[in-house]
């Protein structure tokens, strides 16, 4: 829904002077017009979904004017060359700091050798704790650095079932420290994430995330296959 938003916000804006709205594809000309810029707005979120919606018109205008008033198709890239270069080295200092804060604003939260930060809100069973090859079944919700949450079970009103050695290594790690019908909290540094690459358009580069996870059950894996 975002997505068609910014690019219904762009296309009011760009063709307006045409008298034809986002919701009005009229012609063959009209839905390539709209199919052309839903790619692009794929593109924009991708890059960043907080950007003016008028300036990116301004910039379309630009080029269908052939106007390198403001700034050159060379200029133009050259900047963007530069800029994501430089955005996963700014996106993991703000990481690192992010990590920094959660561990000094929490009372409880604990530090691994790996990196991992987490607060045990409730230990759970201790005599049931998951390890790598157990399957848990879990309620969970991941936000970013910012509090944007971008994935929820518990939104949902679900539970997800998982094999522990089969998710990012921050949850693998995290989740074996606490029982069936225990609660914990992680922040996780990008690293013992999705890294550099980041995931999809919702997370990053270099981002850390925070996780609160809740695990309703644990099924015990083959140990026998485990040794194989």
């Amino acid at each position: 829904m975002k997505k068609i938003a910014i690019l219904g916000a762009v296309a009011a804006v760009v063709f307006s002077s045409c008298g034809t709205g986002a919701g009005s594809l009229k012609t063959e000309q009209d839905s390539l017009a709209y199919a052309v810029g839903l790619d692009f707005g794929n593109y924009v979120k991708g890059v960043d979904s907080t950007l003016d919606v008028n300036v990116i018109a301004a910039g379309i205008k630009a080029v269908l004017a052939n106007d390198t008033t403001t700034m050159t198709r060379e200029a133009a890239y050259n900047f963007m060359r530069d800029y994501l270069v430089r955005k996963p080295k700014k996106e993991k200092e703000a990481s690192e700091k992010f990590l920094q804060d959660a561990e000094k604003n929490n009372a409880n939260a604990k530090k691994t050798a790996s990196g991992l930060i987490y607060e045990i809100v409730t230990p759970g069973d201790e005599a049931a704790k998951p390890k790598a090859i157990d399957t848990v079944r879990v309620v969970y919700e991941g936000k970013l650095k910012t509090g944007k949450v971008f994935d929820s079970s518990k939104e949902r009103n679900d539970t997800v079932k998982f094999a522990v050695n089969q998710v990012i290594p921050g949850w693998t790690e995290g989740i074996q420290l606490v029982g069936k019908g225990g609660e914990i909290n992680m922040w996780i540094p990008s690293e013992l994430a999705y890294g550099e690459r980041g995931a999809g358009q919702a997370i990053g580069p270099n981002e850390a995330l925070q996780f609160n996870v809740k695990v309703i059950d644990v099924i015990p894996g083959d140990s026998t296959k485990a040794k194989k």
